[in-house]
């Protein structure tokens, strides 16, 4: 069954909001699995939203009663979170959500996956978190997540940088009291002797070529994963293949978090 074979009176809609969104690849992924799936009368388009129009946006979709559910991707994760109705616990803890439903009343419900997803993906590829010294680079709504999702496995080390010192400080307190266990410690721009080291910034997207971090002082058997999923070879990958490094691309998260976010979308009242 074709795309438009299925545009009748009957669709039901989810979307994905983002800023830009010309290089997104979920209602790609999120169209197959529902084909895949059998799920008829379902289709996902993409919405190209500026922040100064997201709140009514947002307050029209609560109003559209064929739409179930939307993926919200950067730079929307954090400001959503003020314009939804409610939220889950990780979607508070994080400060963002990164999927919201609409239930049958018309209220607009959150959660956030991107932590979920992105240690999913490293799961799936047997990739060790627990006992591991982590760097993470970000700490905006994924970075945050992330974080969170990370410290739930239980790393002997988890390394928090951000340009913005505040906000890495700030990460590190609220992790450091759900988490006394694990050494939580603020982090360079340049990190050494880690397991896993994260870009969770958007710095790799699209055009942009910086380096979110140096690699230069990383052992040979560093994994280096990046969530930026276009281009899905970022300069940081790059430039971590060219070290003969082990690399994690952010298509592997979104992998792992599209029937996550499917299921969340239709998920019934």
């Amino acid at each position: 069954m074709t795309e438009l074979s299925i545009v009748s009176g009957k669709l039901q809609l989810l979307s994905i909001i983002g800023d830009p969104i010309v290089q997104v690849n979920a209602p790609l992924m999120i169209n197959a699995a529902l084909q895949r799936e059998n799920i008829s009368d379902v289709l996902m388009v993409p919405l190209h939203v500026a922040p100064a129009g997201l709140r009514n946006v947002l307050d029209g979709l609560k109003s559209v009663q064929n739409f179930h559910g939307a993926i919200i991707t950067m730079p929307h994760k954090q400001q959503t979170l003020s314009f939804i109705d409610s939220a889950s616990e990780s979607a508070l803890a994080t400060g963002g959500c990164n999927v919201i439903r609409r239930d049958s009343k018309g209220r607009l419900y959150g959660d956030m996956l991107d932590g979920e997803g992105f240690v999913l993906s490293l799961l799936h590829r047997r990739v060790n978190i627990k006992g591991s010294r982590v760097y993470l680079a970000g700490t905006g709504g994924a970075g945050s997540a992330i974080a969170h999702a990370v410290a739930g496995q239980k790393p002997a080390e988890l390394i928090i940088y951000n340009r913005t010192l505040e906000k890495a400080v700030a990460l590190v307190n609220n992790l450091s009291v759900l988490h006394p266990e694990i050494r939580i410690i603020v982090g360079t721009g340049i990190p050494e002797q880690v397991d896993i080291a994260i870009n969770a910034t958007c710095l790799g997207m699209g055009e942009n070529t910086d380096l979110p971090f140096s690699i230069e002082n990383l052992a040979a058997d560093t994994l280096i994963c990046d969530i930026v999923i276009f281009p899905e070879k970022t300069s940081l990958l790059r430039r971590a293949e060219q070290k003969k490094l082990p690399t994690h691309n952010g298509r592997s998260m979104l992998d792992a978090q599209i029937k996550l976010m499917l299921d969340f979308m239709l998920r019934p009242d």
